[in-house]
């Protein structure tokens, strides 16, 4: 007689331990691959197809070990309204993981965002050069502008309806007519208006910390990299802006990887400007 099954020509408990092993296996490297592609399939929008496909092979390793290397026995019964539903084995292992991995995973759907851009007021203008990148909370995304002046974000999660990203243009010679902080809409549609970039101004300023003291090397930010400098030893910096002044920006202060300061200014004509740096966790 085989020594991997009983005298009724089951398979033996140690078997279906291999078997259970096998799939248990098979499933962390099907999980590792979706960690490791997790921003490929996001970018089509499919992970959360793959992460159905992936509840198949863990209800059947589960089902696979308590039943055939624990012996296990489950049974589910219920009303339907032609009849009664009588389930037992393995298949209702099989359909408590499935219905689990739909109820308490609930994976978020994803929508695809369409940014059009013109300028000069006239949305017949479009632009067909440059790319632009937008801020999904910690995801910076960057893409080309299509022939037909849009630029086409895929796979984003449905959570950003209704929420602000950052928005920074990369077209030459031109800029954001207004600030870079944009509300998704419901229909997923976003005109985006460039104007043509003005003289430069000087801006100077000093950045203290929460007791008064000068802050020096602290990395100095306006609009997301439109201008940079950093503070010298007397927490001071002068750097040239592409701005008016009088336009508001998004000035960004930073040390060592800490964000002490991030809020609009007004640039100033003649004046300088002082951030009070804060220490943020």
């Amino acid at each position: 007689m085989a020594a991997n099954a009983d005298s009724s020509g089951n398979i033996s408990k140690f078997k279906w331990v291999i078997i259970s092993a096998g799939a248990f296996i098979l499933c962390l490297f099907a999980a590792l691959l979706v960690i490791v592609f997790a921003d490929k399939l996001n970018a089509f929008g499919l992970t959360k197809s793959f992460y159905f496909i992936l509840l198949i092979p863990v209800s059947l390793g589960t089902a696979a070990f308590l039943f055939g290397a624990l012996r296990s026995y489950a049974k589910y019964s219920g009303n339907l309204a032609y009849g009664k539903l009588e389930l037992s084995g393995p298949i209702v292992v099989f359909c408590l993981v499935i219905a689990g991995g739909f109820y308490f995973a609930k994976p978020e759907s994803s929508f695809i965002l369409t940014i059009r851009l013109f300028k000069d007021g006239d949305k017949s203008k479009i632009i067909k050069e440059g790319n632009l990148i937008a801020d999904f909370g910690e995801q910076r995304v960057k893409k080309e502008i299509d022939e037909n002046g849009e630029v086409i974000f895929a796979g984003i999660n449905s959570g950003f309806i209704g929420k602000e990203i950052n928005i920074i243009p990369g077209v030459e010679g031109y800029r954001l007519k207004n600030n870079s902080t944009l509300i998704i809409p419901d229909n997923k549609l976003i005109y985006l208006e460039l104007e043509k970039k003005s003289d430069s101004t000087l801006v100077r300023g000093i950045v203290l910390d929460k007791d008064g003291n000068p802050l020096p090397e602290v990395n100095i930010d306006f609009e997301n990299g439109l201008a940079e400098s950093i503070t010298d030893s007397k927490g001071r910096f002068a750097l040239s802006v592409p701005e008016p002044a009088g336009k508001s920006v998004l000035l960004t202060a930073e040390l060592n990887g800490s964000i002490g300061y991030r809020d609009y200014v007004t640039i100033p004509e003649n004046s300088s400007i002082t951030v009070k740096f804060e220490s943020r966790k």
